[in-house]
């Protein structure tokens, strides 16, 4: 009696195990296909996020092009209202050429002021502006440097002369002020460069 529930007891056993290997197989399995699960959804959500990026990317560039129209078309509109507006004042200067011989001098002069001071206040109007020049650091993006010349009584790359004038319009440069700026004579660049040298040539 006794050898047979030993025996027994040993086959209750090993059923155990079994039982339980098989529980941890399905609990693996189950774990298994939860990731593919996982694994296809982050497939899929990349694909859309790719997708949405594409699409992000094409109306940047429909955007790009749509207000490059824009600009064109409003330069083209501003150049025209401009035009028409100075139309009458070119029709003044017109006829005060052809009149400028039977007209007396000074009449004459102060017509032409009259017809500058209409331009200037059309032109601002429209948002013109003269860049500023003579007396300033030099500004690359407003300033076109035509010469340099030698000058140590002003600070290096100090706009010296202005030999035609720039102008922004609405704080966009519409033309770039062709300028001269001052350069350091080679000595005082020296001078700059090595200072106590420069000591020591007093001093000797």
């Amino acid at each position: 009696m006794s050898n047979g529930t030993e025996k027994d007891t040993g086959t209750s056993d090993k059923v155990e195990i079994v039982q339980a290997s098989e529980v941890l197989f399905t609990e693996q399995q189950a774990i298994i296909q939860s990731l593919k699960q996982e694994l296809e959804a982050s497939k899929k959500r990349i694909n859309e996020l790719q997708d949405s990026v594409r699409r992000f990317a094409a109306d940047i560039d429909n955007y790009k092009k749509w207000a490059d129209k824009e600009r064109k078309t409003t330069q083209r509109t501003a150049a025209e209202s401009l035009i028409k507006k100075l139309l009458d004042i070119y029709e003044s200067l017109e006829k005060a050429v052809t009149t400028v011989n039977s007209a007396e001098g000074n009449e004459f002069k102060d017509g032409l002021k009259m017809i500058y001071k209409e331009f200037s206040r059309i032109l601002k109007s429209e948002g013109l502006e003269p860049i500023p020049s003579v007396g300033v650091p030099l500004d690359v993006c407003r300033h076109e440097v035509l010469m340099r010349k030698v000058n140590n009584d002003v600070p290096e790359d100090t706009v010296i002369e202005e030999i035609q004038k720039g102008y922004l319009l609405n704080t966009f440069v519409l033309r770039t002020a062709k300028v001269v700026v001052s350069q350091k004579s080679i000595h005082e660049q020296e001078s700059i460069q090595n200072p106590e040298k420069q000591e020591e040539d007093k001093g000797g």
